[in-house]
């Protein structure tokens, strides 16, 4: 393990050893054109670049999480005595213990900082624990007793865009429903002489980064806290932790520590308040440190989704208009579901100049872990039957967008979209769905 602070040196130097070209508070004073340095790279190259788990601070603690075996299970009681007997043990926190809002988020604070009277999906954090040892930590934390009364999960998002039971929050398990439609779609479908229908299904996907999450949370002096930790949005980071501490922002300074890798998956917190809550209750540092397993239940992932495409163009291959419904399931809380929700249905039609669309999307609450937008959102289908044995690169110029208008898009109410019978069905090759695509052939008269 990397020493980044030696005992009675300054707590902000986190850099570890620093050589040439690797101080990351030096300016870069070379012109366009110049080879310059890396801030870190020499550090990296040496492998004594200090990454968040190799924090450390004088007197710390050990931190660690105690999880839910259960996707979806109402608690009844929590006992921790016989783990805070433990020889070692310093504190056993739950929810009763957050200081101000019990509640965080991206973009609608929703998701609970310890669970409450439920949780919801397996892995949702329960209660924390800090120790003198990481593994005393881990032994405390399996000697909490929690008596869960198991509910049926809600895991399928197709269900879920129905379902009134099990309600999985109080608004509902819709958690934005989007419908955009421009041009005329019944028009253009009699003008098609080539449709293609496909389903599509994509799976949720981790982002697996090598450095799991950590950090270290150091007391300060006017009653606020240090954390360093791998993030990606310090300044929401500030905000939300604040909050839930119940102290002013300005109490509360992140540094965004090494960060091993991240592609979207800590946009949202993890242990920031977890550690801070320690910290701040014993007076001390304390640092955790996920493993690789309880990373994957720790962070959030990128959307499952389903997509239901149908595709009318002429027999020259020029499209006339895009139908799409699409599912997400944004698993146990919003994060930032609603965003991906968003840039799901606007960018549903690919970047092709489309006179016709008709997009529903909705992002739903499951029993699934919880997601976020590693990406803009599930990419967009264009089926190469349409583009029969013809050079895909002419086909595309032709719909290519070549100027900034607005597209034109029209709000309407939600509601469902009725599908017409097809005229005539036919098994489509070379498609890219999980089910493959129907093809019809309009006749003529």
């Amino acid at each position: 393990m990397t020493k980044v602070r030696e005992k009675g040196s300054d707590p902000l130097s986190l850099t570890g050893v620093r050589g040439k070209g690797s101080d990351p508070l030096s300016p870069v004073r070379a012109g366009i054109g110049e080879s310059v340095d890396r801030p870190d790279g020499t550090l990296k190259v040496r492998g004594e670049f200090a990454f968040s788990s190799d924090l450390w601070a004088d007197g710390m603690l050990w931190g660690t999480t105690l999880r839910s075996p259960h996707p979806y299970a109402r608690i009844r009681s929590v006992a921790f005595a016989e783990a805070l007997r433990l020889r070692g043990v310093h504190a056993i926190q739950t929810h009763e213990d957050v200081p101000g809002r019990k509640t965080y988020g991206l973009e609608l604070p929703d998701q609970p900082v310890l669970a409450m009277d439920v949780v919801r999906y397996e892995g949702e954090p329960v209660a924390i624990v800090a120790a003198d040892h990481p593994e005393t930590a881990r032994r405390a934390a399996g000697l909490i007793q929690v008596d869960y009364e198991e509910l049926e999960p809600l895991v399928d998002m197709d269900d879920a865009v129905d379902a009134e039971e099990p309600r999985l929050h109080e608004g509902g398990n819709v958690l934005r429903h989007l419908r955009i439609v421009h041009g005329d779609i019944s028009a253009a479908a009699a003008e098609a002489e080539l449709v293609v229908e496909g389903e599509y299904e994509l799976g949720m996907q981790d982002q697996a980064f090598l450095g799991p999450e950590s950090g270290l949370a150091i007391p300060g002096e006017d009653g606020g806290v240090d954390l360093y930790v791998a993030t990606q949005w310090l300044h929401v980071d500030r905000a939300q932790v604040a909050a839930s501490l119940d102290l002013p922002p300005e109490r509360v300074r992140i540094t965004n520590a090494g960060v091993g890798g991240a592609f979207g998956g800590r946009e949202d917190l993890s242990m920031q308040i977890h550690a801070c809550m320690l910290a701040l209750h014993k007076g001390r540092p304390v640092k955790m440190v996920y493993s690789r397993v309880e990373s994957f239940f720790g962070h959030v992932h990128r959307h499952p989704a389903r997509l239901r495409y149908e595709h009318g163009a002429t027999s020259d291959g020029r499209l006339v208009y895009v139908k799409a419904r699409i599912v997400l399931d944004g698993g146990a809380y919003a994060s930032s579901s609603k965003a991906v929700c968003l840039n799901a249905a606007t960018t549903a039609a690919g970047p092709y100049e489309c006179p016709n669309a008709e997009i529903d999307t909705h992002v739903v609450y499951t029993n699934n872990p919880p997601c976020e937008s590693p990406g803009a959102g599930p990419d967009p289908v264009v089926p190469r039957r349409l583009q029969r044995d013809r050079d895909p690169v002419p086909v595309r110029r032709l719909h290519v967008l070549l100027d900034r208008r607005p597209a034109r898009r029209q709000p309407l109410p939600h509601h469902r979209v009725r599908r017409g019978a097809p005229a005539r069905a036919g098994r489509a090759d070379a498609l890219g769905g999980r089910s493959g695509d129907r093809v019809q052939e309009r006749l003529e008269a």
